[in-house]
């Protein structure tokens, strides 16, 4: 019940978080770039979008590191659901127990209980950030990779605005298309995963 749902906050963990920090420094980055000026004798503003969430996880290299970050925490995951399964039966235990336990048995085994949940709730605590520092140090490369190829990209397509598709930051400043799965493709050409 109360371990449910605590427990239930680690799984919704992904490269969300990672992916809004660096979009948000890009977003001050741009911020603080020269005032867009118009150039003479252009009529039409070309602008495309890209969403740096699913590119990231598209490249091989966000494949790759996911898979890395799996790998490396799966044990510390895989002894978080052994705790998780332990505090549940203690729990019932007591729950089932608890109309023939003297008053001092019952506050015996509740402070005994809350003692290995609030442990348990330091070892998930504690998982979920090394997750997101893992994760921001594996994409923060991959994002600095990424926002290199969208300039260059958007110069030789003659893009005049490039926005992220979440955040609506401008990433580059000089037509409607999303061009994600084009970075994608040249991102994987450009850096092969070392198997």
């Amino acid at each position: 019940m109360l371990v449910c749902a605590f427990f239930s906050n680690f799984t919704k963990l992904g490269l969300g978080l990672a992916v809004a920090s660096l979009t948000f420094i890009a977003s001050q980055r741009s911020a603080s770039a020269a005032p867009l000026v118009a150039k003479p004798g252009v009529n039409a503003t070309r602008v495309a979008l890209i969403d740096f969430q699913v590119a990231i996880l598209q490249t091989e290299e966000g494949k790759s590191a996911k898979a890395k970050i799996e790998r490396e925490l799966d044990s510390r995951k895989k002894e978080l659901l052994s705790q998780q399964s332990e505090l549940k039966k203690i729990e019932d235990d007591f729950d089932a127990k608890r109309s023939v336990l003297s008053e001092d048995e019952k506050a015996s085994k509740t402070r005994d209980l809350q003692t290995k949940l609030v442990a348990f709730q330091r070892s998930q605590m504690a998982l979920e950030q090394e997750v997101r520092q893992k994760e921001m140090q594996e994409t923060q490369k991959i994002f600095q990779n990424l926002s290199a190829l969208v300039e260059e990209y958007a110069k030789k397509n003659n893009f005049d605005l490039v926005f992220e598709k979440g955040a609506g930051a401008v990433l580059y400043v000089a037509r409607g298309s999303d061009i994600t799965a084009d970075i994608v493709g040249l991102y994987n050409q450009r850096h092969k995963v070392k198997k």
